[in-house]
């Protein structure tokens, strides 16, 4: 039977993970310690802050049937995320705590891909297991990823439906209205002893990117202009609906740049031009890159304030913290100081309740991937697959053109030779000599891409 989780467990939890107050007590110290809040004081806000889960519940590798491990050490999954979510509330006070999250959420493991494609949600009202993890968890927000649309507009509108928390988009407008697809912000009410609350304005913004890697979901039905663009509307009517913090869940990297070139008018990773032109905002919480931010203050150019970046990696492998100390200000609550930092999943147990809510799910994905499907009569390794041939991607390439020529048959392009490129995704991906199952072919190509055909002519080229 599982253990449930206790106070204990998650104080020596949040001491092994470094999380401790300013002055070096202990979370079980600081708890006893913390007197009532006195009107005129100070105020310290923490929103807590997670991206790019990809479907990652546990600290599970189903491509290798083993617990996730990696060369620097990292735990994965919101089993460990849940572990430092309660210690953070149990230290600085539930009622001074927000959780949120900037996108790619429902993609990216056998288990997300399990839930869209083999037991569909959308079909037999199972709850998706990262709706039911995060429900958990109690998010407050999320922004929409560029791969929350990878599996078509009525799935994730299903998911969303399952979510008892909003999901964000002010730059995914409908096609037809201009008007946004999805909430643009969310306001969350913070109480303050003695006092009004504190309010914060979470505004959600996506990826422009989406209307090429999913064109074939989204296009004539959504468009996704650019972040700085729909943050300079929608700031301002935060700012005039009276919010005392504006916090940012921006599902794009911190360093500009495109990987589509000038195929779009927008970058595709802008936060940081988000800050820097879009006066009003705290805090960006930011996504899309896989990257590790613990703390970066980016000045805006209109207002010299300082606003605070911070990207917790990927996979639920860190927890972003961002620390807000606010201060009366004629008779309005505004922002002193905005501080970030990053806890390391790897310093916690899984939370058990999360174990127990969604291990059925996990076990029924492991008997899936492990299904035999066929045989292969030599190993096939993509180990050097990025710098020599291989017969691993010789085989995606075989199988991406087999399916093109299947789909154009009997048109006028079926005599037309079909050149494929396949990107080596995942260099630890093998194909076993003997029997293959679906998670050795599945670990060939990790991502959901949508296989396309483009015919061309050699003036073109």
């Amino acid at each position: 039977m599982t253990t449930p989780i206790t106070r204990r467990t998650v104080l020596t939890s949040v001491a092994a993970a470094g999380v401790l107050t300013a002055a070096g007590m202990s979370p079980a110290e600081a708890s006893k310690s913390r007197p009532p809040h006195r009107p005129g004081s100070p105020v310290t806000l923490t929103i807590m802050g997670t991206t790019d889960l990809h479907g990652c519940v546990f600290n599970w590798d189903y491509f290798k049937n083993a617990e996730y491990d990696d060369k620097a050490t990292n735990d994965i999954g919101l089993a460990k995320v849940a572990t430092l979510v309660e210690a953070v509330r149990l230290q600085r006070g539930r009622k001074n705590t927000l959780m949120i999250d900037a996108g790619d959420t429902i993609q990216g493991t056998p288990l997300a891909y399990y839930f869209a494609r083999i037991a569909p949600i959308i079909d037999g009202g199972h709850v998706h297991p990262m709706a039911a993890a995060m429900n958990h968890i109690g998010y407050d927000a999320a922004a929409l990823g560029n791969h929350e649309f990878n599996y078509g507009i009525p799935l994730l509108r299903t998911f969303a439906d399952q979510l008892d928390f909003p999901l964000l988009g002010a730059n995914a407008l409908d096609a037809a209205t201009g008007l946004p697809a999805f909430k643009p912000y969310v306001i969350k009410t913070v109480p303050v002893r003695g006092e009004r609350p504190i309010k914060v304005g979470i505004l959600g913004l996506t990826n422009p990117g989406i209307a090429i890697w999913d064109k074939t979901n989204v296009g004539g039905k959504l468009t996704f202009p650019g972040l700085v663009e729909q943050a300079k509307i929608w700031v301002p009517r935060m700012r005039a609906s009276g919010v005392d913090v504006v916090i940012v869940a921006a599902h794009s990297g911190a360093d500009t740049s495109s990987s589509y070139g000038d195929a779009l008018p927008v970058p595709e990773n802008a936060s940081t031009l988000v800050a820097e032109q879009v006066p009003g905002i705290d805090a960006i919480l930011v996504g899309h890159a896989h990257q590790e931010i613990a703390q970066r203050k980016v000045v805006n150019l209109a207002t010299s304030r300082e606003v605070v970046l911070t990207e917790p990696l990927r996979w639920g492998m860190r927890l972003s913290l961002i620390e807000l100390s606010l201060a009366k200000v004629a008779g309005r609550w505004a922002v002193q100081s905005v501080g970030s930092s990053v806890l390391n999943s790897n310093k916690v147990a899984e939370d058990p309740h999360i174990k127990s809510l969604l291990m059925a799910d996990h076990d029924k994905v492991i008997s899936y991937v492990n299904t035999v499907i066929g045989r292969c009569t030599a190993a096939m390794s993509c180990a050097t697959a990025r710098y020599e041939d291989t017969a691993a991607l010789d085989f995606i390439n075989l199988v991406q053109s087999e399916a093109v020529r299947t789909a154009i048959a009997g048109t006028s392009a079926a005599a037309l030779p079909i050149l494929s490129i396949a990107a080596p995704f995942y260099k630890d991906a093998n194909i076993p000599a003997g029997d293959v199952s679906v998670r050795d072919v599945a670990g060939l190509y990790i991502y959901d891409n949508t296989l396309v055909g483009i015919t061309f002519t050699g003036a073109e080229v």
